[in-house]
């Protein structure tokens, strides 16, 4: 009967259970390289939008930054 519905041992329950463990053991190698590569695909592809890339995150954290100071100073002047 398992002849007939296609079954060979190349797909038995130990053989299924080797290839999901080889699986597994490739996805935890890949996944420092694949983290690695998204990093780089945020890049712009031009060295003067990535200069204006980086003066952008330059404003946002010095805004911030400011922020935080701001919410610091209030949070001190009501304690007083």
């Amino acid at each position: 009967m398992l002849n007939r519905v296609g079954y060979t041992l190349d797909i038995s329950h130990g053989v299924l259970v080797e290839m999901d463990e080889h699986r597994r053991d490739q996805e935890k190698k890949t996944k420092p390289i694949l983290d690695t590569l998204r990093s780089y695909q945020d890049l712009p592809p031009d060295k003067a939008l990535a200069a204006l890339a980086i003066e952008d995150k330059r404003r946002q954290y010095t805004a911030a930054e400011k922020y935080l100071e701001d919410v610091l100073q209030s949070a001190l002047a009501t304690t007083e």
